[in-house]
């Protein structure tokens, strides 16, 4: 599957308290915060969308875990797919949201 080329955004629905340690781990991890858009967040990626999707559910549940949310909204896009919905509960991990 060379030449897989995805941008990726995530934008939470409402911020986190500690944004600090949030963002820390969040950019450490291969994203990039969007100037004056809190909590929206941007990437590429060479997987396929599935493998992308895993790795923005593990990546950001690991980063709610670290600063203690427990509940989260957020919408993700990769490359020319629709924009999608979901819901974080710490012990539910992610649901998609109907639209």
């Amino acid at each position: 599957m060379s030449g897989i080329k995805n941008e990726v955004l995530v934008v939470l629905e409402e911020g986190v308290e500690n944004k600090k340690e949030f963002e820390g781990f969040i950019l450490k991890e291969g994203f990039n915060a969007i100037e004056n858009e809190p909590f929206a967040y941007t990437g590429v990626s060479t997987t396929p969308y599935f493998n992308t999707t895993a790795y923005i559910f593990e990546i950001f549940s690991k980063a709610f875990e670290k600063v203690g949310v427990n509940e989260c909204k957020l919408i993700c896009q990769i490359g020319s797919h629709p924009p999608t919905a979901y819901l974080y509960k710490k012990d539910e991990f992610f649901t998609e949201l109907e639209s």
